[in-house]
């Protein structure tokens, strides 16, 4: 005997019933997973959680005058580059190398605040200058002594006018410092020949508000000195001065006291060992008394 057909409607109402009964019923939760045992027979815990991003150091402010230099073996290691990983490796891995160290660093205070910092190799090649306001980037020259003759030497930073940057440089085929500034927003700002001297092995500049800037070279023949006024001309003509010790000396280290004086910190080979030398002078490379 065969059964009857059920109608559609009916079926229909059926189905309807079903999602109920299902939508109402309490939910059950699934069993949780059993870990997998490790090969040493001991649980493991595991986490997908990346690893904590290592602490960096606070960036202290930079000296005043004379730029702060050093040498770090990669670009992580300092905090202040950190912020410009992405512009400086791509910047060092264009010139043909890789983007490892070991890197010159030389970090200055802009006048009126920020910092501004000089990267290159070891040998002074592949510079790049940044500008940067409370780690922000303000503006960077990938190239910043394109264009003087080569080769250029001892390459030295150093604030600029009005937030500006500055760069003093030894052109050795022209026997003179140049010196090359940008403005605030890193449009040129001059080009200016500061010394002539026949020999420079090591160059420092630092800036002193009222003062200008200090630049002197030392070489075998002992050390030359030139202030440019901040109306950028030489204070004390084409030659400069000499200060310092005679004879052969390290690069030169200057301090700037206040707007009237400054100092040269030399270190001279002598027979009993090396010394450490200071000379004091006013903004007429004066020595002043007593110093």
């Amino acid at each position: 005997m065969q059964g009857r057909a059920t109608p559609p409607l009916l079926l229909a109402l059926l189905s309807v019933a079903a999602c109920s009964r299902a939508s109402s019923a309490p939910p059950q939760q699934a069993a949780p997973a059993e870990p997998a045992p490790s090969s040493s027979g001991s649980e493991v815990a595991t986490s997908s959680a990346p690893p904590p991003a290592p602490t960096l150091p606070p960036v202290p402010p930079a000296p005043p005058g004379e730029a702060q230099r050093r040498t770090i073996a990669s670009l992580e290691r300092d905090p202040l580059l950190v912020p410009q990983l992405s512009l400086l490796r791509a910047h060092f891995q264009a010139d043909g190398g890789a983007a490892g160290g070991p890197f010159v660093v030389q970090r200055i205070e802009r006048s009126g605040g920020g910092d501004g910092v000089l990267v290159s190799r070891a040998d002074e090649s592949s510079l790049i200058i940044l500008a940067l306001d409370r780690g922000q980037l303000v503006f960077s020259k990938e190239r910043p002594v394109a264009g003087i003759t080569p080769p250029v030497q001892h390459i030295t930073i150093a604030p600029g006018p009005e937030r500006g940057i500055a760069v003093f440089a030894y052109v050795s085929t022209l026997h003179l410092v140049a010196a090359r500034m940008w403005a605030d927003d890193g449009n040129p700002f001059a080009e200016i020949v500061t010394l002539s001297i026949d020999a420079c092995d090591g160059l420092s500049a630092a800036y002193g508000s009222g003062l200008g800037w200090i630049v002197a070279c030392s070489s075998k023949d002992g050390t030359r000195a030139q202030r440019l006024k901040e109306d950028l001309t030489g204070a004390w003509g084409t030659e400069g001065v000499v200060v310092g010790t005679i004879g052969p000396v390290d690069r030169p280290a200057i301090t700037i006291d206040d707007a009237n004086r400054w100092t040269l910190t030399q270190r001279a080979k002598g027979v009993g060992g090396d010394r450490t030398l200071k000379f004091r002078y006013d903004r007429d490379a004066q020595p002043v008394a007593g110093e």
